[in-house]
């Protein structure tokens, strides 16, 4: 698999998860702006979650298929 392809792939698969979860979990965004100071809009704390989320599921699956045996 050429990088390129395989860079956008996990671009992809990082970005709908962390989208995803953002539409799955509006809890953790009302959470988030109750407990954070009111510089942050909701906007912005919805935009870190999905980043947070997408990255962490991104990372484990980088992981998980680097480890693979072929």
């Amino acid at each position: 698999m050429p990088r390129k392809l395989a860079i956008f792939i996990f671009w992809f698969v990082g970005f709908g998860i962390g989208f995803g979860g953002y539409l799955l979990f509006p809890n953790i965004t009302n959470w988030f702006h109750t407990n954070m100071p009111q510089f942050l809009d909701a906007s912005i704390i919805g935009a870190l979650i999905a980043g947070i989320i997408g990255s962490i599921l991104s990372t484990i699956t980088i992981i998980t298929w680097a480890n693979r045996t072929s």
